[in-house]
């Protein structure tokens, strides 16, 4: 497909979701689309957002550590400093002029430790967004590929109360034909929220690429587990989603694997897919392998 084509069909897909053209629905469905057909576009010339260096993150957050450890410090050296003058026998006059100093050093540090804080939030923010999917707001698969590394070496041992949930839209290449990539987008907008709306506070979901995502449950028993995934299959079936005119309605098919000792992630995840792959077969069902 040549870019002429692309930028077309681009306006053929807004289009066909009623939306205009401005530039933020232009450039989403124009990026989905050349990732689609796997064109290779100069990176100058694609509109895509910046990224943000994590190592540089990485070291302002060590360096923001260091400076707020470093106030604590000097507080607690001048405090007892004064202490050691107080017990001394001085001039009166030195004892206000230390007092003073004291007061004022605290004071920046004070400031300084505010200034810090401050920043160790938006760092945060920025951390939280690096892990996110910018569309659907679920954590990304780099998310998910930290997650599971660290849960398979915590159950290197021993068995955990854990379980993923493979969760697969039934049918959504209909959508995206039907009604175009901007109402898949919001379908797959909603069905993260309802997701989420559905687990625990404890639980996790993960944008595992496309139409797929995986939820993880964290310390549950096996009821806990059977019980999260037949709601979620059971409210996405019953909600209704709304786009302007159209009503769409939505099912999913959940494949459910229990963590077992010694899992590596492969194998967590094969089973999980083994699962959603049998649930698949019929649709709209969910089959577990614990």
């Amino acid at each position: 497909m040549k870019i002429e084509q692309l930028a077309n069909k681009t306006l053929e897909e807004i289009k066909k979701a009623k939306k205009k053209p401005y530039p933020y629905y232009y450039r989403e469905t124009f990026n989905k689309l050349a990732r689609e057909q796997n064109l290779n576009i100069n990176p100058c010339l694609i509109l895509e957002e910046e990224t943000i260096d994590e190592e540089f993150l990485d070291k302002t957050k060590e360096t923001a550590e260091f400076i707020q450890t470093t106030n604590t410090k000097l507080k607690e050296e001048s405090y007892n400093f004064l202490q050691e003058i107080e017990q001394k026998e001085s001039n009166q006059e030195i004892k206000h002029l230390i007092q003073d100093f004291e007061d004022t050093l605290i004071a920046k540090l004070n400031e300084s430790n505010a200034k810090i804080e401050a920043l160790q939030t938006e760092l945060e923010k920025v951390y939280n967004e690096l892990n996110m999917d910018t569309l659907t707001k679920a954590f990304s698969r780099k998310a998910l590929d930290k997650q599971l590394k660290t849960l398979v070496k915590q159950g290197k041992h021993h068995k955990l109360n854990t379980a993923l949930i493979v969760v697969d839209l039934d049918k959504f290449k209909h959508v995206n034909d039907t009604y175009g990539h901007l109402v898949g987008d919001f379908v797959l907008v909603r069905i993260v929220k309802i997701i989420k709306h559905t687990i625990r506070e404890q639980d996790q979901v993960f944008r595992f690429g496309g139409d797929e995502f995986v939820v993880i449950i964290n310390k549950a028993n096996l009821g806990t587990i059977r019980s999260i995934a037949k709601q979620i299959r059971t409210k996405i079936e019953r909600t209704k989603l709304k786009y302007k005119s159209h009503y769409i309605h939505m099912t999913v098919s959940l494949g459910v694997s229990c963590h077992h000792k010694g899992d590596d992630v492969e194998d967590w995840l094969d089973r999980a897919d083994k699962a959603v792959y049998e649930s698949k077969k019929d649709r709209n069902k969910v089959t577990f392998l614990c």
